[in-house]
């Protein structure tokens, strides 16, 4: 086995979740669907995940599906982001999982939660304030796998872990696999967060062993400067190194070091695995982390990240 290769396919296959439906790509359906489907068939076809897709619009991919797949085409997964009453963005999700099956599938669903879930109150009121979004994500299929988004509330410090803790019990007591959700960035300032509430979530999702996604604002591998919004934006690379380190036991301080890295030379892919500065992480300890802590990332665009990651090298010969 090629062990550069395999390095990278720990690092990065699956990773990006597509979401050109929304800002600030917000293309249309048509258009989304083709880019997706150029960028599945392509050299790096390995690094996309799913096609994320309003339930709102659900109903739309639907007929578009039926009416341009091609024979032979593999099943496409789709994540299904409710943006509606949560009882009926499951029913659109249900429905089209059910019709659509096997061509395509809702292998997984997002899903906003009320601010009242994180605003320090104690992990059992947390849990009522949860318990009819996890049953309405859950209804959607058997299979499908739920991510709830935790707000980021004045209270965070001590909102975000009770928040985290309340969805780790609604998993332990439904017996059902479920993943929690960080906003990373936006259209305006306020919607990133700092890298001391970043490391306070994934931290807190790694306590309780729950898997997490991120979205919003993850074009790039590593974090830098948005002029225009006069912001710092968040790389994908620098998430994936803390939650790393947090499945190695490290604290939110060590996580902040690497979330506040904006040195791109500082993130190498070896032929073992990764390497960030003196440290470093298998293959065995990638998979282990995209598996168990990160998963995936949701990204309107599929040309940036790959173009990025190319020119760090840790795309080459991944058509292999």
């Amino acid at each position: 086995m090629d062990l550069l290769i395999d390095g990278r396919r720990a690092l990065l296959e699956g990773l990006i979740d597509y979401a050109g439906l929304f800002p600030p790509a917000s293309l249309d359906l048509e258009s989304a669907v083709e880019e997706f489907r150029v960028a599945r068939s392509g050299a790096h076809a390995w690094v996309v995940g799913r096609f994320l897709c309003p339930t709102s619009h659900i109903e739309d991919l639907a007929g578009l599906l039926t009416a341009t797949m091609r024979e032979g085409e593999a099943p496409w997964a789709v994540g299904a982001i409710f943006d509606e009453a949560p009882a009926t963005a499951a029913l659109h999700a249900s429905v089209f999982d059910k019709h659509m099956d096997p061509a395509a599938r809702v292998t997984a669903v997002e899903l906003r939660t009320p601010p009242e879930a994180a605003d320090g109150r104690n992990p059992d009121e947390a849990v009522a304030v949860l318990a009819p979004f996890v049953a309405a994500a859950f209804s959607v299929s058997p299979e499908t796998v739920p991510f709830l988004e935790v707000a980021r509330t004045a209270s965070w410090e001590r909102g975000v872990p009770n928040a985290v803790a309340a969805l780790a019990e609604l998993r332990r007591t439904t017996l059902r696999p479920l993943g929690a959700k960080l906003r990373t960035g936006g259209l305006s300032p306020e919607l990133f967060p700092a890298p001391a509430q970043v490391a306070r979530f994934i931290v807190a999702c790694r306590r309780q062993g729950l898997p997490f996604k991120a979205t919003a604002g993850l074009h790039h591998p590593v974090r830098h400067e948005d002029p225009a919004l006069g912001v710092m934006r968040h790389g994908f690379l620098n998430i994936i190194v803390a939650a790393a380190l947090s499945v190695e036991g490290a604290d939110e301080e060590e996580l902040i070091e690497v979330l506040e890295d904006t040195d791109t030379s500082a993130f190498q892919a070896g032929a073992a695995g990764l390497r960030w500065r003196d440290r470093r992480f298998s293959s065995g300890t990638l998979r282990t982390v995209r598996h168990d802590a990160f998963p995936a990332y949701g990204s309107c665009s599929l040309a940036e990240p790959v173009a990025d990651l190319t020119v760090m090298g840790m795309l080459e010969g991944g058509d292999s």
